[in-house]
Parts: structure tokens; C-alpha cells; sequence
């Protein structure tokens, strides 16, 4: 009889321990059996390494790895270099699956051949409360000329890596692809290198992941070293995307100031001081002309860019009225 595909699932842990059972139970209760579990403690001084280690002498299929603390991109990293499969999926473990995560994702591929494919996500709040949230890709299946140029005009194919399941041939080899780390938002790094080198993405509005929407994850602090990552990701990305050839600048201008635009926004959020906003402002408006002539930018959006390139403490107060921020 011939054995089944393997497939690896990669769990990063860092101060989870009021999560993690949930989270790994969740994972070997699938009804696809053939998985390498790979659950990487990223230096937690809680109980979660005693946890992993314990769950790895209950199942087999469970590896272990301990590693000094690097961040959510250096744990994907370390699980990455130690994967087995065929295919390769994350699951955050904070986070948990359905029990057919690992089976409908695979059978998706498999039945389009596609090298990635995304499910959508449910999100858990700790009051108990929940809310189905549909895939911000549309359903359906997309080349990777069409997923990179929707990626860049952020028309859905951004997001986070979880809730995705990948060919783990994207992975291997010289020229795998890696983490970005010591940046949050590190994901977007991993995605245009996807999108560059994948034939097919196949996209399924079934909610087979849940998001924990933790109450102490949600950032109200001040202006820190990360505020600015999102510039920072834009910029590797575009980097990248010029180090292969890639032709639509256009595209890859959009994506440059959407980048700052965001990283505005992020200030909005944090109580930025007016003096930060409009320094900020005019950043963007550097970047700003391209983007005014695009013919695939919409007027809103363009009146949306100048305001916050132009007027960001008045767009600001704006959004505080109307409840945004």
C-alpha cells in the first residue's frame, strides 16, 4: 500500500502557555494523519517548553526544537531548515485549526494543482465571542502574474502566512525562500517571493482556521522600533522584485507608498504628536506622484493619498470623528 504525502506543519511558541494545548490538540486531532509537527519553542521562559516537550512524547509525529529567543521569523526559519514534507503550512500557537485544516487545504491543491492554496479565517476573541471573516482574495484559482499584481495594489492577496499551505519546493534548496527577520510584517517578504516563482493559488471561502484575537496582542503603545517596519518590508520586497527582472513599476510604486501610507496610519493608531504625522506626511508625498498617475489607482484612493500625504492631522481628527482610529 502506498504510503500517504507528508505534510509539515510548523508551530512557532513563544509565551503561549494559556494557548498552546489548544493549539497543538488541535493539530494532531486532524483527520489527515501522515504530518511531521514541527513546534519550535522560540526561547519562552514560560511553561510552554516543558509543554512542548510533553506533547512530543504523547505523538510521534511531534519534533521538538529549542532554540534561543529570534523572533516569530527566525522560528519559521528554524522550522523551515528541519522540514520533511511535501507540503509545508503555519499555524501560530496562539491559534488553532479545524479538524479538516490539513485535508481541505491538500485536497485543494491537489485537485488544481496548485502550489498554494488559502482558506478563510474565523476569529476568536477572549470574551468568547467570534466572527467569521471572509477571504480578503477572492475565491477561486489565480496565476502568479495575477496574484503578485494583486498583491502589490493590495487587492487581497496580502496577509499573514497561517491559514495558508504552500508546495514545500518553494522552500528547499540554495535559493529557498526565508523569513525576513527582525522586521514584523515579515510575511509580505515571503509572499512576493511566492507569487514570483508559483504557477497556481487556489483560494476557498471555508473557515478552517481560527484567529485568537488576544486582548494583550492589540498594540495601543506609543511610536517603538517596529512602527516603521512596514516601510522597511515595502522596500524588500520592491528591491527584490527589481533583482529579478520584474517590469511593472508602476505596481511596485503603488506598493512603495502604500507601505508609508500604512505605517501613517499605524501613527494614527499609536496617538502619533502632530509634529510626527506631518514629517511623516511628507514622506509620503515623495512617494506620492507616480501613484497620482496610475491609471489602476481609483480617484478615492488618490484623494485618500493626498490627504494623508498633505493634510495628515486633519485626516487624523477625521478618522478619530468617525471612529476609525
Amino acid at each position: 500500500m502506498m504510503s500517504k504525502t507528508l505534510v509539515s506543519i510548523i508551530v512557532p511558541v513563544y509565551g503561549v502557555e494559556r494557548y498552546l494545548d489548544r493549539c497543538i490538540r488541535s493539530i494532531v486531532n486532524q483527520d489527515y494523519r501522515e504530518l511531521e509537527i514541527i513546534v519550535v519553542d522560540d526561547g519562552s521562559h514560560d511553561a510552554c517548553p516543558r509543554m512542548c516537550d510533553e506533547w512530543a512524547k504523547r505523538d510521534a509525529r511531534i519534533r521538538v526544537i529549542h532554540k534561543p529567543n529570534g523572533g516569530l521569523a527566525s522560528a519559521r526559519n528554524a522550522g523551515l531548515d528541519d522540514i520533511r514534507g511535501d507540503y509545508v503550512t503555519f499555524v501560530d500557537s496562539d491559534d488553532w485549526v479545524e479538524p479538516d485544516y490539513v485535508s481541505g487545504l491538500k485536497g485543494w491543491m491537489d485537485d488544481s494543482q496548485a502550489d498554494v492554496a488559502m482558506c478563510a479565517t474565523e476569529v476568536d476573541y477572549d470574551d468568547g465571542t467570534t466572527a467569521l471573516e471572509p477571504c480578503a482574495t477572492p475565491p477561486g484559482c489565480w496565476d502568479g502574474d495575477t496574484a503578485m499584481k494583486g498583491f502589490l495594489y493590495h487587492r487581497g492577496f496580502t496577509g499573514a502566512v497561517w491559514g495558508r499551505m504552500f508546495d514545500a519546493r518553494l522552500f528547499r534548496g540554495d535559493d529557498g525562500i526565508r523569513f525576513y527577520e527582525g522586521l514584523n510584517s515579515e510575511d509580505y517578504y515571503v509572499h512576493v517571493q511566492v507569487f514570483s516563482r508559483m504557477r497556481m493559488m487556489i483560494v476557498q471561502n471555508r473557515h478552517l482556521y481560527h484567529y485568537c484575537r488576544r486582548s494583550d496582542s492589540i498594540t495601543t503603545s506609543g511610536v517603538n522600533e517596529h512602527t516603521f517596519d512596514e516601510v522597511k518590508v515595502a522596500d524588500l520586497c520592491v528591491r527584490y522584485l527589481e533583482g529579478i527582472g520584474y517590469a511593472d513599476r508602476p505596481a511596485m510604486d503603488f506598493f512603495a507608498m502604500q507601505g508609508r501610507a500604512d505605517v501613517m496610519f499605524s501613527l494614527f493608531r499609536r496617538r502619533a504628536t502632530p509634529r510626527m504625522m506631518r514629517e511623516y506626511g511628507r514622506r509620503i508625498r515623495a512617494f506620492a506622484k507616480p501613484v497620482l498617475v496610475n491609471g489602476e489607482v481609483s480617484a478615492i484612493d488618490k484623494v485618500r493619498l493626498l490627504c494623508l500625504a498633505c493634510f495628515p492631522v486633519g485626516y487624523y481628527r477625521l478618522q478619530r470623528l468617525v471612529g476609525k482610529v
